[in-house]
C-alpha cells in the first residue's frame, strides 16, 4: 500500500514537474521577438477583439489555444503572458497523463506488469525526448532540421497533442471491434457497443483539427489506406467479407467529416480569406525534400536521428509493424506525413516556414508511442536469450539518449 502511495505521488510529481518547466520555456520564448509564442501572443491574439473577431479568425483559424488563454485573461484577469504559459502548462500535463495511461492501458491488456512509477517516469521522457543532437554533423539545431515529437516552441501543435493520441487509441480499438466481434478493448471498452466511439472519434479529431489541422491530415489519409487495403484483401478472399466491411470503412470515414469540414474552412480562411497571415503565400506542390533541404545538407541522416529509438524498433521487431493494427496505422501515419513534408509547401516568403513539415512530425508522434509500447511487451517477453536482451537493452539505451537530448533542449531554451 505504501508503494503505491509513492507511486501515485511520483505520478503527481512528475506531471508538475513537466508542467513547470512548460512554464519557464513559454515565459523565455515571449521575450523573444521571433518566437512562435511570441508571435501568437503579441500578433494574433490581439486580433481576436469584439469588433474584429472575425478578422482574428481568418487570420489564425485554428484557435483553441487563443480562445483558451484569452479565456484566461479575460474572464479570470490573468495576465496575458501568464495565461499563455498556464495554458501550454496545462496542454502539456494533459498529454501527459494520457501518455501515461496509454502505457498502463496497453501493458495491461498485453498482460505485462507496469508500475505507476516506472508509467510516469516513462510518460515524462516521452514528454521531453528529442532528436539526436551532435553539434558537429550539419543538420541543423536541436529542432530545426531533424525535427521532433515534442515541439514545444510552438503553442498549437502542444495544445493538439493529447487530442491526436486520444483519436489514434480510438481508431486502435475500433477496428479490432470491427474485425472481431469478440475483440475486448485496449484503451476503451468497445465491447459493449461502437456507437459512442465513432461520436467520441469525431469530437476528437475535430478538436485536433480546431486546435492545429496538421494531425487530421496526415491521419484521415492514413486511416483511409490501410482500410483501402484491408477492404481489397478481403474482396479478393471472395467470402462476403467486402461488403460488410466497407460499410465500416464509410462508418469511419463519416467520424472525420466534420473535420474535414472545419479544414477546408481554415483552408479558404488561411490562403484566401486571411491571407496567410496577411502574407504572400500559396499551397503548392514543391520538388522532392525542397523545404527539408533548407534545414538541413542530410535529409536521410537528419531522419535517422529524430527516429532512432523507434526506427531500431522497426528494425529488431518489423512484423509488428506490418501485421498488427497498431503498428500498421503508426507506420502509414509517418509514411503519409513524410510524404507530405517531402512534397508539399507555401509559395512565396512562406516557402521556408515548412508548413507541411507539422503531419510528420505528428506520424513521428505516432511511431514513438507505439514503438514504446511495444518495447514494454518486449521486455518481458523475448529476452530468452543473451541476443534478445541485449537488443532491448540497446532501444532503452537510445530512448534514453533522446530523453537527455531532450532536457538539454529545454535547458537551452529556458536560457539557463
Amino acid at each position: 500500500m505504501e508503494r503505491n502511495k509513492r507511486d501515485d505521488l511520483l505520478v503527481i510529481f512528475l506531471g508538475i514537474i513537466l508542467a513547470y518547466l512548460m512554464y519557464l520555456i513559454v515565459l523565455s520564448e515571449l521575450s523573444r521577438t521571433l518566437s512562435d509564442y511570441n508571435g501568437h501572443t503579441y500578433i494574433y491574439l490581439p486580433l481576436f477583439k469584439r469588433d474584429s473577431w472575425i478578422e482574428g479568425w481568418k487570420a489564425v483559424p485554428y484557435c483553441m489555444w487563443h480562445l483558451s488563454v484569452l479565456g484566461l485573461n479575460r474572464l479570470l484577469h490573468i495576465p496575458l503572458e501568464t495565461s499563455a504559459a498556464y495554458v501550454s502548462s496545462l496542454s502539456q500535463l494533459f498529454a501527459y497523463f494520457v501518455i501515461y495511461w496509454m502505457l498502463r492501458r496497453f501493458t495491461e491488456a498485453k498482460g505485462v506488469a507496469l508500475g505507476a512509477g516506472r508509467a510516469a517516469g516513462i510518460a515524462f521522457g516521452l514528454s521531453v525526448a528529442q532528436a539526436l543532437y551532435f553539434d558537429w554533423l550539419d543538420t541543423g539545431d536541436r529542432f530545426v532540421g531533424t525535427f521532433s515529437i515534442n515541439p514545444v516552441h510552438n503553442p498549437t501543435h502542444m495544445c493538439m497533442r493529447p487530442f491526436a493520441l486520444i483519436c489514434f487509441c480510438l481508431v486502435c480499438d475500433i477496428w479490432g471491434k470491427q474485425k472481431d466481434e469478440g475483440y475486448k478493448g485496449i484503451f476503451f471498452q468497445v465491447e459493449r457497443g461502437l456507437k459512442r466511439y465513432y461520436i467520441y472519434l469525431a469530437a476528437a479529431l475535430f478538436l485536433s483539427s480546431m486546435a492545429k489541422p496538421v494531425f487530421a491530415e496526415m491521419f484521415i489519409p492514413a486511416v483511409g489506406l490501410v482500410m483501402l487495403v484491408e477492404w481489397f484483401v478481403r474482396i479478393r478472399r471472395k467470402d462476403g467479407s467486402g461488403s460488410a466491411y466497407f460499410q465500416h470503412c464509410l462508418t469511419t470515414l463519416l467520424c472525420a467529416v466534420p473535420s474535414l469540414v472545419y479544414i477546408l474552412l481554415q483552408f479558404l480562411a488561411y490562403f484566401f480569406w486571411g491571407g496567410s497571415y496577411e502574407a504572400d503565400g500559396s499551397f503548392m506542390v514543391t520538388k522532392w525534400m525542397e523545404v527539408w533541404r533548407l534545414y538541413t545538407e542530410n535529409v536521410t541522416l537528419s531522419i535517422v536521428l529524430g527516429m532512432a529509438f523507434p526506427l531500431f524498433l522497426v528494425l529488431i521487431d518489423g512484423g509488428f509493424f506490418v501485421r498488427e493494427d497498431m503498428g500498421r496505422l503508426a507506420l502509414t501515419g509517418y509514411a503519409v506525413g513524410l510524404l507530405e513534408a517531402a512534397s508539399l509547401g507555401e509559395g512565396g516568403e512562406k516557402l521556408s516556414h515548412g508548413d507541411f513539415l507539422w503531419p510528420m512530425m505528428c506520424g513521428m508522434l505516432l511511431m514513438w508511442m507505439t514503438a514504446m509500447m511495444r518495447l514494454l511487451v518486449l521486455e518481458r517477453t523475448q529476452t530468452d536469450s543473451k541476443g534478445k536482451r541485449a537488443l532491448v537493452n540497446v532501444a532503452w539505451a537510445l530512448f534514453c539518449i533522446h530523453v537527455l537530448c531532450g532536457l538539454l533542449y529545454f535547458k537551452e531554451l529556458i536560457g539557463i
